[in-house]
């Protein structure tokens, strides 16, 4: 299997291609940067696992339809347009997309699912996301997941407010997103069920950004082996079908 990094000039395409590398799975692998012309390259991959950002999605999409390629896109921070565009071209192409590529974040979905099927109006809600003071979009992609697989549990979209300033008294119904940003952290995501007497907190925090690429990889073989369609970490992982 021959392997193609989208992005491999940044952290998590450096990581990508060196854990690659010690992995007998794929017995090529390439990367190619956000500024280069693909198509003067003879490149043949079997998967491709985008690490990039958000302005490579149209290059990165023509790239993989016009040789049928399955694609992983790690990348977050999409508009609605860009994500409808990543929905069509999976019809065409296995397409692996994910907010965020860990197991334990992706546990961390499904729990807070059954967390607000079980306790639906009972409770507020706040989502709470921290991350290196170099991310670019807010709230993170895993933070927006969170709130959607909430949604899912309580059965209806809410109110969002992202974050709250002056005068600003909570909305029965709403759920409040909170962004930090600083330092170095990785990444922590944290979703809060409060009730009057007492309240439940759910929390992932990644300790190591490899985390991310070992997932991604796992993406790219999955990706490698199935049908055209769209497809999230929970199908890889095997937690729904």
């Amino acid at each position: 299997m021959n392997l193609l990094v989208w992005g491999k000039n940044g952290k998590m395409g450096r990581m990508l291609i060196a854990m690659a590398k010690e992995d007998p799975y794929w017995s090529k692998v390439q990367g190619i940067g956000s500024h280069e012309d693909e198509e003067s390259w003879s490149i043949k991959p079997d998967v491709v696992v985008d690490f990039s950002h958000q302005k490579s999605l149209d290059r990165l999409l023509q790239f993989c339809l016009k040789r049928k390629c399955p694609l992983v896109i790690g990348t977050t921070g999409y508009d609605d347009e860009q994500i409808q565009q990543i929905k069509k071209t999976a019809e065409e192409i296995p397409l692996v997309f994910s907010a965020n590529m860990s197991l334990g974040m992706n546990l961390l979905f499904s729990l807070v699912k059954d967390a607000a099927v079980i306790l639906k109006d009972s409770v507020d809600i706040e989502v709470v996301e921290a991350h290196h003071n170099r991310k670019i979009d807010a709230p993170s992609g895993s933070a927006r997941s969170i709130v959607e697989a909430i949604e899912e549990g309580l059965g209806e979209e809410r109110n969002k407010v992202y974050g709250r300033v002056g005068e600003a008294p909570r909305q029965k119904g709403e759920i409040g997103i909170h962004s930090i940003r600083g330092g170095n952290i990785i990444g922590r995501h944290e979703a809060w069920f409060i009730h009057d007497l007492e309240s439940i907190t759910l929390v992932h925090e990644a300790n190591d950004r490899s985390v991310f690429a070992k997932g991604a990889l796992e993406a790219a073989k999955f990706a490698a082996q199935v049908q055209p369609g769209s497809y999230d970490m929970t199908h890889v992982l095997g937690l729904k079908k």
